[in-house]
């Protein structure tokens, strides 16, 4: 193994120099930042548009048989009250371009419909219209009804929740943070570091270099350092993700009126069991899925037959999502045990029950020791797999050759 930090440096710095491991890794933050700023722009465009075409005047006439509409407001933006009768003569000055609009509010709003006409300004202008009506009866109720009602109806009151768990004060999205930003990095990690892993190996077996390796480097020396070197780029890769992110978004906040998120953050618990139990079932979860992705590349004779698993990994990453509901109830039930012992299923399992603070101790404390031992067999299986099928060109390893050979 002394040449293990040769494998592990060659390995990180080879990888570091390909273009693609850069796109890949920002072209995520990238998206997100460029959607998120799409986004807010377009809701602020949208929302100065209706306002301004709220605000805006306009020629026209309203027929209120409600009688909810003040008319000092119908006034104040340009309209006049006519009755019902002068329908039609406001509908044919609207075609000759006298006038602008016409509304008719029926007596009952709850069953009749609100009728407007109204001259052609463009399809975005046309919303004009439908905005200045629902000022009017806005702006006309807070003056006749109570405001206490209008926010019950809208449901614009504060509230301040107080939780309480085991007799003491519970605050579910303070207990949720810590543990779930390890379900955040396991999921990163692998689905971006996955099809490296399973490349890693059939590239070098493409090229027919890894022959030539194997005769100054042990096979066990190069498999575990390149599992090392993958676990260090995920690192890198995380920090990546998050830096620009953090950045982004402090610097963002004020812009895009991002709620201040100071008090839920100061308020974060640290606490070490599912501190402990995010740390171990990350790493062995890592290692795991490392070594069954990196033994499958050393198995098949071909990139491309590598990739064919790579939507089996996702399937097993998204079951416990899938079945969300055994995990979101109070108590988890059969499914949710189940699947936090099976190993492909239990590191996200485990994580996410961790998050929700569903996982027992002895259920966390099972889980983990199955984890941890299939990841052990996995990287030693991957090994084999490895000093037999490297230098396999053309065919796949059986595991036959695998568990016979010595």
């Amino acid at each position: 193994m002394h040449n293990l930090a040769t494998v592990i440096k060659f390995e990180i710095i080879r990888t570091l120099k390909k273009p693609t491991f850069w796109i890949s890794v920002l072209l995520t933050p990238i998206l997100v930042v460029a959607l998120g700023a799409l986004g807010a722009f377009s809701q602020i465009q949208a929302q100065s548009q209706l306002s301004d075409l709220s605000d805006k005047k306009i020629n026209f006439r309203i027929t209120d048989e409600s009688k909810i509409i003040s008319p000092a407001i119908i006034e104040a933006i340009g309209g006049k009250t006519a009755p019902a009768s002068g329908k039609n003569t406001a509908v044919e000055e609207i075609k000759a371009g006298k006038l602008d609009a016409y509304y008719l509010v029926p007596k009952n709003l709850a069953e009749d419909t609100v009728e407007i006409y109204g001259a052609n300004s463009g399809l975005a202008e046309n919303a004009k219209y439908s905005s200045i009506l629902s000022a009017m009866l806005k702006s006309s109720s807070i003056e006749t009804v109570d405001e206490n009602k209008i926010i019950a109806l809208n449901s614009t009151f504060r509230t301040q929740e107080v939780i309480y768990k085991d007799g003491e004060l519970y605050d579910p999205a303070a207990g949720m943070i810590a543990p779930g930003i390890f379900l955040v990095i396991f999921y990163l990690v692998i689905l971006l570091l996955s099809n490296q892993m399973l490349t890693s190996i059939t590239e070098e077996k493409e090229n027919r270099v890894t022959e030539m390796i194997l005769t100054s480097i042990k096979s066990e020396t190069l498999i575990i350092g390149k599992i090392i070197s993958l676990a260090i780029l995920g690192l890198i890769q995380i920090l990546i993700l998050f830096i620009p992110t953090i950045t982004g978004f402090l610097l963002a906040r004020s812009y895009l009126n991002i709620p201040d998120i100071t008090p839920l953050l100061s308020n974060i618990r640290w606490e070490f069991w599912p501190i402990m139990v995010g740390t171990i079932t990350l790493i062995s979860g890592f290692m795991m899925f490392t070594g069954l992705l990196v033994g499958i590349s050393a198995a098949v004779p071909t990139a491309k037959d590598a990739n064919n698993f790579f939507s089996v990994v996702i399937l097993f990453l998204m079951a416990p999502f899938l079945l969300s509901s055994s995990f979101f109830a109070t108590t988890p039930d059969i499914a949710a045990r189940v699947l936090s012992i099976f190993p492909l299923t239990s590191p996200v399992s485990l994580l996410l029950r961790n998050m929700l603070g569903t996982l027992t101790v002895h259920e966390g404390v099972l889980g983990i020791s199955v984890l941890t031992v299939s990841a052990i067999v996995t990287i030693y299986l991957a090994v084999r797999i490895f000093r037999y099928g490297t230098i396999s060109y053309g065919t796949r390893v059986s595991l036959k050759q695998v568990f016979t050979r010595k």
